[in-house]
């Protein structure tokens, strides 16, 4: 059974990527869809351990709540599949993801929410280009 790694943001190309697992031809299949957060940067002394808690559990929280639009796309057509949410660089965390879940392909969304970055490529699909050593789907 292959493995694939979706990683989803939201954003209208990840939708489509998602929309094309669903469309593949292909034997049986299992999804790991993960979302990744940008943890907090903090500046400043007056930072306790309580409000770095509590900000990581709301970008948890949006996390999760990303990741349930394309739980319920992959549900509704009877793909089997689990959500991950995760703090830290988006590149780094799918290459670890990669490597923890034993996924044989990542697919992605060409462009995501992030600022303008790269002309053609987003500037996070660059780099998990360079991170990975499995195949990348792009999807436009």
């Amino acid at each position: 059974m292959r493995k694939i790694l979706l990683a989803f943001d939201g954003s209208e190309n990840s939708k489509r990527a998602v929309q094309y697992l669903i469309d593949l031809d292909t034997p049986p299949v299992e999804v790991h869809v993960v979302n990744v957060q940008h943890e907090p940067v903090i500046y400043g002394e007056y930072v306790t351990a309580n409000m770095l808690e509590e900000l990581n559990n709301s970008l948890l929280t949006k996390s999760r709540n990303v990741l349930a639009e394309a739980a319920d796309a992959l549900q509704a057509a009877g793909i089997a599949h689990q959500t991950h949410a995760v703090l830290g660089n988006v590149a780094e965390q799918v290459n670890e993801a990669v490597k923890r879940l034993g996924c044989d392909t990542v697919v992605m969304g060409t462009r995501g929410l992030g600022s303008f970055g790269g002309l053609l490529l987003g500037s996070v699909a660059t780099r998990v280009i360079h991170e990975v050593s499995v195949p990348v789907l792009l999807v436009k």
